[in-house]
């Protein structure tokens, strides 16, 4: 492979971290099972240099764009669910925090800049946390990425839930829209 060569991830594959790591991410040397004290739980551990995996989840961030009442969703255009409805969102790459990611990943994905409001949520799924801001729409107008192949504005009451792509997506909305009738009965 050439240094400048370019890959699409797998987030398929992505999916069976850390429960098929084979190899030391340190040494390369074999992993194995092995149970861990004092917390007596079964941890990777590295035949040769002794580094033990401690699994953690993926940190995600995503934004809720909001106009006028709408929230911003966006068709997936790459796996997994490739063709269902989710916010713009992605993993937080190290070192940076989740606002910061949130904000990148919804340019990325719509080509918005936006203004981050407060924090809708955590939603968890087994191996992936997700955090979700409420945030304002920037001067752009969202675009269409590989990774968004249709974007669209939803009212709670079009959002198309047997559509969705992730459980973390339908917690989310359901947190909105929740949110959503509560400001509206408040005097």
């Amino acid at each position: 492979m050439k240094k400048h060569d370019s890959i699409h991830a797998n987030h398929r594959v992505q999916r069976d971290y850390p429960a098929k790591v084979k190899f030391c991410p340190l040494c390369g040397a074999a992993m194995v099972s092995r149970m861990l004290m004092p917390e007596n739980a079964e941890r990777k551990v590295c035949t040769r240099c002794g580094f033990v995996l401690f699994p953690g989840p993926k940190l995600v961030a995503g934004c809720f764009v909001i106009d006028d009442g709408r929230v911003l969703l966006i068709r997936r255009g790459i796996e997994p669910a490739v063709g269902k409805w989710t916010f713009p969102g992605g993993y937080v790459d190290f070192g940076e925090n989740a606002a910061e990611a949130a904000i990148r990943e919804t340019r990325e994905e719509v080509g918005m800049r936006v203004a981050l409001g407060p924090l809708l949520g955590v939603f968890n799924d087994s191996a992936i946390t997700v955090v979700v801001y409420l945030a304002t729409p920037g001067i752009e107008a969202p675009s269409l990425t590989v990774e968004a192949t249709e974007v669209r504005y939803f009212a709670p009451d079009e959002i198309q839930w047997h559509d969705l792509a992730f459980p973390t997506t339908t917690d989310a909305l359901t947190a909105w829209v929740a949110s959503t009738r509560k400001s509206r009965q408040s005097p």
